[in-house]
């Protein structure tokens, strides 16, 4: 990736509008996404965003959240980092399908299907105290 803009934010959900201006405002830089694409960034990044505050908050950790900005003429990619002990996305229930009544029982986790669909690549790492959820969006092109 061509550059990097680093964020630090304290787990606190009122932070997520700014992260989701800063994001918009970097991606918009170099024109790599349209107006849409730049839309699902932001709203992906903000459901990151809220999971790692929301496991923070589970866990008691008052560390921050940080939100690593990567930009290059083919793609935009954000990486957001907890540090609340980490998960595996894999041993999640699974949501009911959107037509079930149970479905409004499960608060927690909706984010995840939601940054797959909205970005082309999403991963997520183990790190030595929580998660790293990388989602990466492509210039049209360049999938």
């Amino acid at each position: 990736m061509g550059r990097t803009i680093d964020l630090e934010i304290p787990p606190r959900s009122h932070y997520l509008a700014l992260v989701r201006r800063v994001v918009a405002c970097a991606a918009s830089l170099d024109h790599v996404l349209s107006d849409r694409r730049i839309d699902d960034l932001s709203l992906a990044v903000s459901e990151a965003c809220a999971n790692a505050i929301d496991a923070h908050r589970s866990s008691g950790s008052s560390e921050t959240v940080q939100v690593a900005i990567e930009l290059d003429a083919s793609a935009v990619a954000v990486t957001v980092t907890d540090h609340a002990g980490g998960f595996t996305p894999d041993a999640l229930d699974p949501l009911p399908a959107a037509e079930d009544p149970g479905r409004l029982r499960h608060e927690r986790w909706r984010g995840l299907p939601l940054m797959r669909s909205l970005a082309d690549i999403v991963t997520f790492r183990a790190t030595a105290d929580g998660t790293a959820a990388r989602l990466e969006f492509h210039a049209p092109g360049h999938n």
